[in-house]
């Protein structure tokens, strides 16, 4: 039994060190951020899966969302404050870069732009969404304690999209579209929840909560 603590402990650890790397790095995060939040709203623009795609897999925001998740089960205080400000900065400058990218397109192309398909896709929030989002956040905390699948984050933040909807969000601003605006935001805030509910349930299932 202690043997089994021992590595549990050595386990929760590392995998928190392993999260304060990524959300430590903050020049490095917010451009990732921004970068990811012009694809998606370009991409949204343009009604192009693909560029979408792309998106998802540069964005980090749900990072910082599974060091959220383990600060709440260890009770670590700075933990908490400092990935809730990194998502919640994050979250407010990518809704920023897409609102910007909405204001450039109606000055470049003299004209309100349609709103596309894509972007429809991304204001529908309902109990799939939301069930995905805690199987991804499962997945995902599995993965920041396994180093050899850890490469499996990429698919886990395409699957759960969390930057389209904000990018849409920031592009119905940029236009004036209350009804598009709040659907939007709240499919993101369920896919934060979401993920932030999966992870906690892996962390505890591998034994994180355990202090003894």
């Amino acid at each position: 039994m202690f043997l089994f603590h021992s590595h549990i402990d050595r386990l929760r650890e590392k995998t928190a060190r392993r999260l304060d790397a990524y959300t430590k790095e903050q020049s490095s995060f917010y451009f990732l951020i921004a970068a990811a939040a012009a694809i998606a709203a370009m991409g949204l623009l343009l009604n192009n899966a693909s560029i979408i795609i792309g998106a998802m897999v540069v964005a980090p925001l749900i990072t910082p969302v599974f060091g959220f998740s383990l600060g709440l089960i260890l009770l670590r205080g700075q933990t908490i404050f400092r990935t809730l400000l990194a998502i919640t900065l994050g979250s407010l400058l990518a809704l920023l870069v897409a609102y910007t990218i909405g204001i450039l397109s109606i000055f470049l192309e003299g004209t309100v732009f349609t709103v596309t398909n894509e972007m429809f896709t991304r204001t529908d929030p309902n109990i799939w969404y939301f069930l995905i989002a805690i199987l991804s956040g499962m997945a995902g905390a599995f993965g920041y304690t396994r180093p050899q699948v850890v490469e499996s984050i990429t698919g886990i933040a395409i699957s759960v999209a969390v930057i389209p909807p904000i990018a849409v969000t920031g592009l119905a601003l940029s236009i004036g579209n209350d009804l598009l605006l709040w659907q939007s935001l709240f499919l993101y805030l369920f896919n934060l929840a979401g993920i932030c509910f999966g992870s906690i349930i892996m962390f505890l299932i591998l034994g994180f909560g355990k202090t003894e």
